[in-house]
């Protein structure tokens, strides 16, 4: 099992549990699936393994760019509603009840990047 699949179904499991603290552990790790999905891609096509969000983001969006297919996905628009709702309501505001539903779209968004890592 990859890093990026251990992490989705801890996600998964932790997303549905009665403790808020378990809940809110969901998201660190879906969003790390995301996080590591996107490096993956971008890796694959070239580009430095990001060191900080911002490369992350920037890298991207160039990569969406030059490749037509990975800019009608918007990778960079989807990585940011994850990271402005999962990481930073779900992980810094404690906002858990949005685990279960952000969890799903984290696995919805790696899939999708997974399509292009074959």
């Amino acid at each position: 099992m990859s890093e990026v699949d251990e992490a989705l179904a801890l996600a998964e499991v932790e997303a549905k549990s009665p403790v808020a603290m378990r809940r809110r552990d969901a998201w660190d790790k879906a969003f790390l699936a995301v996080i590591k999905a996107v490096d993956k891609l971008l890796v694959k096509y070239g580009y430095l393994e990001p060191e900080r969000h911002g490369e992350r983001f920037a890298y991207l969006r160039e990569l969406e760019s030059k490749v037509p297919e990975i800019g009608r996905a918007e990778f960079s628009e989807k990585l940011g509603a994850r990271f402005g709702k999962a990481h930073m309501a779900c992980f810094y505001e404690s906002k858990v009840e949005l685990a279960q539903e952000e969890a799903v779209k984290a696995q919805q968004l790696v899939e999708e990047i997974k399509k292009f890592l074959k």
